[in-house]
């Protein structure tokens, strides 16, 4: 019953490249790496305009009342686009979209719904994305620590 492990060195192509002869050099391959990280920029903002519009659909289909079918889609949708903006360094999104998917879980568990936190999170969802790149980190922190709290009491009840 002896498995023996394995261990998986992957291939990494920017290495490969910087030590090849006649292949670029350290500073073309980051300027390269970063218009990739800025195609992918766009293309997370794009679609997290989308998620945000999807989002508020489900909210407005929610009526103000719990829906256990429309509570597991919005939760599905949100949970589904976390990671999303931190490829395109939008970590700030990202953490809205962790609290926000908190609480749906917690909604989904409890059979119950919380209107205005949900619309706090999703004004801040779009006040974050129309504000992307141009905010302050401060501010940002304050805004990120409210949405905790608008979780956390909506937990307690």
């Amino acid at each position: 019953m002896s498995d023996s492990a394995r261990i998986h060195t992957p291939d990494v192509p920017l290495g490969r490249l910087i030590r090849m002869p006649g292949g670029k050099n350290a500073g073309q391959a980051i300027e390269d790496a970063e218009k990739g990280l800025e195609s992918m920029q766009a293309e997370s903002m794009r679609e997290l305009q989308r998620v945000l519009k999807k989002a508020e659909e489900f909210y407005n289909r929610a009526e103000g009342k719990f829906s256990p079918l429309i509570v597991n889609a919005f939760y599905d949708l949100i949970n589904g686009a976390i990671g999303l903006p931190t490829a395109g360094k939008d970590r700030a999104i990202d953490s809205m979209l962790v609290s926000l998917a908190d609480l749906l879980d917690y909604y989904r568990t409890s059979g119950e719904w919380g209107d205005k936190s949900v619309q706090v999170h999703l004004s801040t969802f779009q006040l974050l994305l129309r504000t992307e790149g141009a905010r302050d980190s401060e501010g940002t922190a304050a805004i990120l620590s409210g949405l905790q709290k608008v979780s956390r009491k909506a937990a307690r009840g």
